[in-house]
C-alpha cells in the first residue's frame, strides 16, 4: 500500500492542477463525496441520524463543506460549525460553503465552543495534513470536546492534531473512529500515535494522477510478498542449502546477545549457525546454544574480542551465507578496532547492529566505503549518534531527516522506528505488524538473526529486512493475549516465529 508525506500529498495536489489541469473544485468536490459516502455508511442503521460537520482553514474545511451539502442533498439532518468566520472564508471552499448557505443547511461560527448537544456522527475538518508543532490553545477545547463525544468520529484526511509526519500530538489529537484519507494514507497515520487515531482508515481516490513524487517513495509491506517468499522449502533442502550464519557477538555480562542473535537465526530456517566466543566464556555458548556450532577464542580471560582475533575470525566468514557483526560485543577499545576492520574486510552480506554500530558515530562515510552488501539496524538513539543529530530531531521531522540520509548513505537501514522502516536507495518498507511487547532487551537481537538467516536463504537486503521486521513483529502480536504487553521477554518471540512461519509455507 501506498503512504504519502503531507508534503507529498501537496505536490500531488500541485501536479494534478497546474500540470494535468484537474481543477481544483473537482478534486474537492470529489473529496466530498467519498466522505459523504463514508458517513451515509456509518449512520446507515441510524433512525433519523443527526450530523455535524467541523469545518477548519483551508481545503480540509472545503472538503467539509462539499460533504455538508452531499449529504443535505441525501435527507440527512446536518449541521455545520465553521471555525472561521464568513467572510475569510476562500477560494473553493469558498464556494462549496456558498452552496451550503444556498441550501439552507444551519452554521454557526467562530473558535469559541457554542452550546450543542452531541451529534450521531461528527466529521471532523478542523485540520489538514499541514498542522505540525503545538496545537493552537483556541482549538484544544474543541479536540478535547470530540473525543469526549459519545458520537462516532470521522476525520477527512487525518485526525486533527495528527503530526502527518511524525505520527506525534502535542498536547492533543482527535481520535477518530474512521479517517476517509485522500489518495493514500500519510505516514504520520501509520506511525507512533497515528494508528491509535486514526481508526479504520480508507483510502479516497478523488482522481490524482499516477505520478512519481519526489523523496522518497513510501509503501506499506503488503502480506502477498510474505506470502510469495515463505513457501515450503525444497524436497531436497539439507543443512547447508538452508542457509549458514556467523554470528560474532557476545561478550562478559552480554553473552544473551550472541545466544539471542543465534536462535532467531536457527528459528527462521537457517541450517547451521556459528557464534563466535571468548575462550572464557565459551562453557556459557556451548550450554546455551545446544543445535548451534561455536567458534572459541582464546581472550586470556578478559571476556571480549579483540583485533588479535581478526584473521581467525575473517577466515571463518568464507564459510558463511551472512554475518551479523555487534550484538553484545561491548565497547572495549579493541572491539571496535576489530569492528572497523571486520566491517571492511568481510567479503558476504553483513548485518551490522547494536555494538557494531558505535565505531562509526559520526563517519556515516566509513561505512560508505565497505564495498560489499551491508544493512545497518539502528534504534533512533544509534541514529542520533551515527549522524551527530539529536533524537527527537530525527523523530520530528522523520521523513525529511531519513530523506537527507539515504541521499548520502550507500547501503540498506533497518529504522526501528514505530513501526519499523527499511530503507534502500529511495524505497521505503513500512512494517505493519509488531507492538509496544517489543520494547524489553534482547529483541533487537533476535530481528538481527531473523535478517541473517533470510539474506542466508537467498533473500536480498531490502526485502530480508522487511520481511523479517513483518514476522518478528508478527510474533510479539501472537503473545498479547498470553502475556500481555509488558509480560514480554524476548525469548518469547522464539515459539512463536515458527509458527508465523509455519503459517505461510502450507500454501
Amino acid at each position: 500500500m501506498k503512504l504519502l508525506t503531507p508534503s507529498q500529498a501537496r505536490e500531488l495536489d500541485r501536479v494534478a492542477m497546474d500540470e494535468m489541469g484537474i481543477s481544483s473544485e473537482t478534486l474537492m468536490g470529489n473529496a466530498g463525496r467519498r466522505i459523504a459516502d463514508k458517513a451515509l455508511e456509518l449512520v446507515a442503521k441510524l433512525p433519523n441520524p443527526f450530523i455535524l460537520v467541523l469545518c477548519g482553514k483551508g481545503n480540509n474545511g472545503g472538503d467539509g463543506f462539499a460533504a455538508a451539502s452531499i449529504l443535505f442533498k441525501s435527507k440527512i439532518n446536518v449541521k455545520i460549525h465553521s471555525i472561521q468566520s464568513n467572510n475569510v472564508i476562500k477560494s473553493d471552499s469558498l464556494n462549496y460553503y456558498m452552496n451550503c448557505v444556498a441550501l439552507g443547511i444551519p452554521m454557526t461560527y467562530g473558535e469559541n465552543l457554542p452550546e450543542m448537544d452531541y451529534p450521531n456522527l461528527i466529521i471532523d475538518g478542523l485540520m489538514g495534513t499541514g498542522f505540525h508543532g503545538e496545537l493552537k490553545t483556541e482549538i484544544v477545547p474543541w479536540i478535547e470536546w470530540i473525543n469526549n463525544a459519545i458520537s462516532k468520529v470521522l476525520s477527512i484526511d487525518i485526525p486533527s492534531g495528527l503530526n502527518g509526519d511524525s505520527g506525534m500530538i502535542d498536547p492533543i489529537a482527535v481520535r477518530a473512529d474512521s479517517t476517509v484519507t485522500i489518495e493514500a494514507p500519510k505516514i504520520g497515520m501509520i506511525f507512533r500515535n497515528g494508528k491509535d487515531y486514526s481508526g479504520d482508515i480508507h483510502v479516497a481516490d478523488i482522481g490524482f494522477p499516477n505520478y512519481k513524487l519526489s523523496g522518497l517513495n513510501w509503501e506499506a509491506i503488503d502480506e502477498s510478498l510474505v506470502q510469495s517468499l515463505l513457501k515450503r522449502p525444497k524436497v531436497d533442502s539439507n543443512k547447508f542449502s538452508a542457509g549458514k550464519v556467523l554470528i560474532i557477538a557476545g561478550s562478559k555480562g552480554m553473552t544473551g546477545a550472541a545466544i539471542l542473535a543465534t536462535y532467531g537465526a536457527l528459528r527462521s530456517g537457517s541450517g547451521l549457525t556459528i557464534t563466535t566466543a571468548p575462550e572464557s566464556l565459551n562453557d556459557i555458548f556451548e550450554r546455551s546454544i545446544l543445535e548451534g556450532m561455536t567458534l572459541s577464542l582464546f581472550d586470556d580471560g578478559s571476556g571480549f574480542l579483540s583485533t588479535k582475533h581478526f584473521e581467525k575470525i575473517l577466515e571463518k566468514t568464507s564459510w558463511a551465507d551472512s554475518v551479523i557483526l555487534g550484538p553484545g560485543l561491548g565497547r572495549e577499545e579493541e572491539t571496535q578496532q576489530l569492528i572497523k576492520k571486520l566491517v571492511v574486510s568481510i567479503q558476504k552480506p553483513l548485518v551490522l547492529d547494536a555494538d557494531g554500530l558505535y565505531p562509526f558515530a559520526n563517519a556515516i562515510d566509513e561505512l560508505n566505503m565497505r564495498e560489499f552488501p551491508l544493512i545497518i539496524t539502528p534504534h533512533f538513539g544509534e541514529l542520533s549518534y551515527l549522524t551527530g543529530v539529536n533524537k527527537n530531531n530525527i523523530i520530528s521531522t522523520f521523513p525529511e531527516f531519513m530523506t537527507e540520509f539515504m541521499s548520502k548513505f550507500n547501503h540498506t537501514a533497518l529504522v526501528k522506528q514505530v513501526p519499523s522502516c527499511t530503507f534502500n536507495k529511495k524505497e521505503v518498507i513500512v512494517n505493519s505488524s509488531g507492538n509496544p511487547g517489543l520494547a524489553t532487551g534482547g529483541t533487537g537481537d533476535i530481528l538481527s538473526g531473523i535478517i541473517a538467516s533470510f539474506i542466508a536463504q537467498g533473500m536480498g537486503l531490502k526485502t530480508a529486512s522487511a520481511v523479517a521486521s513483518f514476522i518478528h513483529g508478527k510474533a510479539s502480536d501472537n503473545l498479547i493475549s498470553e502475556k500481555g504487553y509488558r509480560g514480554q521477554i524476548a525469548s518469547d518471540l522464539f515459539d512463536q516465529i515458527p509458527k508465523i512461519i509455519s503459517s505461510y509455507e502450507k500454501f
